[in-house]
This record gives C-alpha cells, structure tokens and sequence, in this order.
C-alpha cells in the first residue's frame, strides 16, 4: 500500500508540472532613439540575455593624413600606449595613407605598438586606399584587422569582398561607426552604441540578419558616457547579450577626442573604476565583433 501511496503522489507532481501554465515571454524591444535618429528595423525583436550584459569597451587612436594629427613625440606616443596598455586597455589604432607613407616614425609605431598588443585597423578616408593601407601594414608585421574605419555610409554600397596590393588580399568584415559627411561636424558622425548587420547604404540602419559586414557604433567615445552607460546597465537597462562602447584618443595631444582635461591621469583613473565593474571586459574592436557573433548576434541600436 505505501508503495501504491508513493506512485500515486510522484504522479499527481508530475501531472501538475506538466499542466502548470508556463511563464510569459518578455520581448526586449530595442532602446529609443530620439525623432532625428532612425531606429535599426530588427527583423525579429532582440531576446533578453539569460547570463546577463557584458559591455565590452575598447581604445582607439586615428592618426590622419594631415600631418597636424600626427603625433608629436614617438616616444611620449609608445609610452601613452604602453600605460594603458599594462593598465588593462586594448588598443584598435588607425592609420591613413598619407601619415604611413610620409611619417619617418610610421613603421616604429607601428611595430612598436603590435609588438604591445595593440591591433591596427584599416582606416581609409577613401575605399581606394583599402588595399595599400593594409599592404603596408602587413609589410610591417601588423596583419590588419579586418576592421573600417574612417567610413562614409555612402560607400557602403560599394565595399568589395576583398581587396588586393602587391600581392597581399585583404578582406573587410566589420565597420566602426560611420559618417554620413566628411570633417567630423556637428550631426556627421555617428555617436550611437550599436551592433548590427547594415543593409545597404540607404537602408544603412536596417539590420540584415544575413549581411556581409557587422557594424559597430561606439557611442560618443567620451568617458563619462561610458560611465553612464555602464551605470544604466547595472540597474537592468540594455539587456543585451554583448554591447561595445570605444573610447577614442586624439594621437597629438593624448587626451580623448574633444576633450581639453581626459588625459593620461583620467583615463586611468576611468581604467581603475570601470574595472570594478564585473561585467566589464577591455577587447579591441574586432575582438568586440567576435563576442558579438559567439553570443548569439543579438542586433540593438542605442542613442547616445
């Protein structure tokens, strides 16, 4: 009798786990963005994360063709990028044409900085210049990252699959940030943290699931956005598998971009409170794709 009991009880559990209704799902819609943005068009509504965010932020540098850009002092650069280096940051550095072609210091940079762990993306001003710029880095021992920067979203359309020079192929696989006109002025760039599968030039901000290239916003590259950011995330906000933010240097003065007091001392002091932080991972830009694509491509568009 007490074994009849017994199987008549663990039936009865099961029965009622089995006709128990279940939890409702939640869909997580992407963060509003204000009337001048246009909202990424997701093709299916981005799933809550089950392990939480991890906000992978990233470094980088941009050293143009005007030689105003460039920096002033090897020395002081390399040591700048070494620090920050030790304190934890990766570093996703770019470098157009004319300064690796014309800068008597380019191949010490950048050998120098590979050597530290930094990586070296293709950042091009114009398409054409994709292949040599990657050629020459290459050369150098820095095999590129198949990252663009310096992109304008009008050429978009026009990326090839790869790219050739003496020899050396070269293939794009994700872009950073974008602009829609050239000069960094007000209402060109884009400051929006995102990661998604652009469409194509006019349909920049739709996210094609199936896309070629991944694109990468890394929001206003200031520190204390980033700070907030990483705040509103800690109280729930933006749950999203992986999201990528980059703060960005000027290579001349070593202070971030725009910025007349974030040098050295405040970058790592920022280093020091970030890190505090347990969902914080330092990855360069690629690196940031790749956690993307391992966590599931959950595609999410941010304005900041």
């Amino acid at each position: 009798m007490k074994k009849l009991f017994t199987l008549a009880t663990v039936l009865l559990f099961l029965t009622a786990c089995i006709s128990a209704p279940s939890a409702p799902q939640t869909q997580v819609q992407p963060a509003s963005v204000s009337p001048t943005e246009s909202q990424p068009t997701l093709s299916s509504a981005p799933a809550t994360s089950t392990t939480g965010t991890t906000l992978y932020l990233s470094a980088t540098t941009h050293i143009e063709t005007k030689p105003d850009s460039w920096p002033y002092d090897t020395e002081a650069f390399l040591n700048f990028l070494q620090q920050t280096t030790d304190a934890g940051i990766r570093w996703s550095i770019g470098g157009d044409i004319g300064w690796l072609e014309s800068a008597e210091d380019a191949q010490e940079i950048v050998q120098r900085s590979t050597a530290m762990g930094a990586q070296w993306d293709n950042h091009a001003h114009n398409p054409n210049d994709l292949a040599k710029i990657a050629s020459i880095l290459s050369s150098w021992g820095a095999e590129p990252t198949g990252v663009v920067s310096g992109f304008l979203i009008e050429d978009f359309d026009g990326l090839q699959s790869s790219y050739s020079d003496q020899g050396y192929s070269w293939s794009p696989t994700m872009i950073w940030g974008g602009v829609v006109c050239p000069g960094h002025k007000d209402g060109c760039d884009d400051l929006s943290v995102s990661l998604y599968r652009p469409t194509s030039s006019s349909q920049f901000d739709v996210h094609n699931p199936a896309g070629k290239l991944i694109k990468l916003g890394g929001g206003s590259h200031q520190l204390a956005d980033a700070e907030s950011l990483a705040a509103q995330i800690a109280q729930g906000e933006h749950p999203y598998p992986v999201i990528g933010y980059t703060i960005m240097v000027e290579p001349e003065t070593l202070r971030i971009s725009t910025s007349s007091t974030d040098d050295l001392d405040a970058i790592l002091a920022f280093v020091e409170r970030m890190n505090t932080r347990p969902f914080v991972r330092w990855a360069t830009i690629e690196e940031t794709a790749q956690a993307w694509v391992s966590a599931g491509e959950v595609a999410f568009y941010i304005d900041r």
